[in-house]
């Protein structure tokens, strides 16, 4: 795989009640909106800022191609890969989010189950299958390990291969479910 998807949200409340709650959303190219017409009003962070309100503010930190990997071939946190490094996948997950405690300890982690990828994809049959597995059950247990949310964002996407036309990156209507499910996570509504 020649990235591992990351998705991480995390939340600073405000201490101040005149300030706004801050969304920073982490992640590669979904995040980023690769892909999407007019990403900056259609990628899902763009989207969960508008459901959200004048009360939040919502930051778009996707990096296209970016991996958790630290020996990956493109760290989110310079800006190295599965399977070669998957028994680190842990470790730098853990480090990552230990990395926005130490930032701001009151900051509230949610993680994400990965969007689907298809057998349509070009590098479904190499390999990608199989550890896309292994990496949905590594972020399952990431989140228990590390005391975090977990939102699940394959599920509302997988019956719906036709709002991800590469087989990996939603259409802006993709990236509305990614951001109504995240909306629901962080809002209880």
């Amino acid at each position: 795989m020649k990235n591992i998807l990351l998705c991480l949200f995390i939340v600073f409340s405000a201490t101040i009640q005149a300030q706004k709650i801050k969304v920073a959303c982490v992640g590669n190219s979904v995040t980023y909106g690769h892909g999407i017409e007019n990403r900056e009003k259609n990628s899902y962070p763009a989207q969960l800022q508008r459901m959200l309100g004048n009360e939040y503010e919502v930051a778009n930190f996707g990096k296209s191609g970016a991996t958790l990997l630290r020996k990956g071939h493109r760290p989110y946190n310079e800006q190295r890969d599965w399977p070669n490094y998957r028994d680190d996948f842990t470790k730098d997950y853990l480090t990552l989010i230990d990395a926005f405690r130490q930032a701001n300890p009151k900051c509230e982690i949610w993680i994400c189950r990965l969007t689907p990828i298809s057998h349509r994809h070009t590098r479904f049959k190499s390999g990608t299958r199989n550890w896309y597995w292994q990496i949905q059950q590594n972020i399952e247990d990431i989140a228990v390990l590390a005391h975090t949310g977990l939102i699940d964002l394959h599920t509302e996407l997988y019956d719906r291969p036709d709002l991800l036309p590469d087989a990996l990156h939603p259409t802006a209507e993709g990236a509305g479910i990614i951001a109504r499910t995240v909306y629901r996570a962080l809002t209880g509504n």
